[in-house]
């Protein structure tokens, strides 16, 4: 019995030490979606069936780094510490060794470069050596986990805050969409490896980005391309990357600029790709002398032109009000070029691609007004059909609504 009794508790001693080691030496592989530096954690999307994300933790002095070096002196490259995970990239496949440490936490002993996008640069942060004589960094060619799903955005750079690490990009369809970006996520510019630092509001770039954590107004960066530099656009008043608030009174208004005094001066302030807080397109002629705005934007290098991306605004006493003593501040006649998206077959108004600012507005028409054709004759509104373009006069009331007031066809 005594026996029986040793023989069973050597046998759970041998099993302990077994699933101790087991879980020493357990390899985790799978993809970077999140680095946090400063606490020295990253976050890893396994390649295992269930997918499970699991929270990395890391040691700024033991825990080891290989594969995100090339070969010295015959013998590849070791990172440790924080320098090493300096080298981590948002995508990178990665496996690691270390123990458990809770519930979906494990402790990083070692982590390997199994595969990456794009190759590592011939020189590791924080690392001294000589480029000329080393190889990028190998990447494993035979992946075996799943293909992480892809989309694509391009257009402008409108705000950066580089302490968050977002971006604000104005689409090609007038979207505005929050980039987050890692502290190791990729900016390539004429194949030279970039940070968020150095963009700036105008640069033109493209964004690849994971689709599982994509929502309708928010991506997460796997890297960004810039397909044209603001600097290298001559007379751009927005190529700065100083975001801030201009505050103050309307003094005058001249073509697509208004000048705002905030009380050190008056400062003129460019329109064009103004928008509103609800996200639509407000020129210099919605503004009225006296208004007291609050506008978004930056500065050029200059610092004569205040570019404008967002501008809210309170009308001064000057303004005309309705019975209730309102403010109407946005009323009066525009004219749009463009073409007809949606018909009054399929809704309630039209839906007009403005050809200026590339921008979808709704105009409300009746069915039977009055549209002019190429030709001189007369149709009605009911019958305007899909890619028919057209110059459209429209009364845009307090409330920022379009209302057709006439309706010239171009195409037919």
């Amino acid at each position: 019995m005594t026996r029986t009794l040793r023989t069973s508790a050597l046998y759970a001693i041998l099993a302990l030490v077994a699933v101790s080691t087991f879980a020493q030496d357990r390899p985790l592989v799978g993809t970077v979606i999140d680095v946090d530096e400063g606490r020295g954690r990253l976050q890893v999307e396994l390649d295992d069936a269930s997918a499970t994300r699991v929270m990395i933790e890391t040691d700024s002095v033991s825990t080891t780094y290989h594969n995100f070096g090339t070969v010295i002196a015959g013998k590849p490259e070791i990172f440790t510490g924080s320098s090493g995970l300096s080298n981590i990239r948002l995508g990178d496949r990665i496996d690691v060794r270390g123990p458990v440490r809770g519930e979906g936490v494990y402790r990083a002993n070692r982590v390997t470069l199994v595969g990456r996008d794009v190759p590592a640069a011939p020189t590791g942060v924080g690392q001294t050596r000589n480029p000329t004589t080393s190889a990028s960094t190998p990447t494993d060619d035979r992946v075996t986990g799943p293909t992480v799903a892809t989309s694509r955005i391009e257009g402008t750079v409108r705000q950066i805050n580089e302490r968050e690490g977002r971006i604000v990009v104005q689409t090609t369809d007038r979207r505005m969409i929050t980039v987050r970006t890692g502290r190791t996520t990729a900016v390539w510019y004429r194949n030279q490896q970039y940070t968020i630092a150095n963009l700036e509001v105008g640069d033109r770039i493209r964004v690849d980005y994971d689709t599982r954590d994509a929502a309708a107004d928010e991506i997460a960066a796997r890297r960004i391309d810039v397909t044209a530099s603001v600097q290298d656009t001559a007379g751009t008043a927005t190529n700065s990357n100083t975001v801030t608030i201009l505050e103050g009174r309307v003094t005058r208004i001249e073509g697509d600029s208004v000048f705002v005094d905030d009380g050190r001066g008056e400062m003129r302030v460019d329109m064009r790709d103004a928008e509103d807080n609800r996200g639509e397109v407000l020129r210099a002629a919605d503004l009225r002398v006296g208004d007291r705005v609050e506008i978004t934007g930056s500065y050029n290098r200059v610092g004569d032109i205040f570019a404008a991306s967002t501008v809210r605004f309170e009308a001064g006493p000057d303004a005309v009000r309705d019975d209730s003593g309102s403010p109407i501040v946005r009323f009066g006649l525009v004219s749009l070029t463009g073409t007809f998206v949606e018909t009054l077959e399929d809704a309630s108004t039209l839906g007009f691609r403005d050809r200026e600012t590339n921008q979808l507005v709704r105009i409300w028409a009746a069915d039977d007004l009055v549209v002019r054709t190429k030709a001189n004759t007369y149709t009605t509104a009911e019958s305007l059909r899909v890619n028919d373009t057209a110059v459209v006069t429209a009364f845009r009331d307090w409330q920022g609504n379009l209302v057709a007031q006439t309706i010239r066809l171009r195409n037919r």
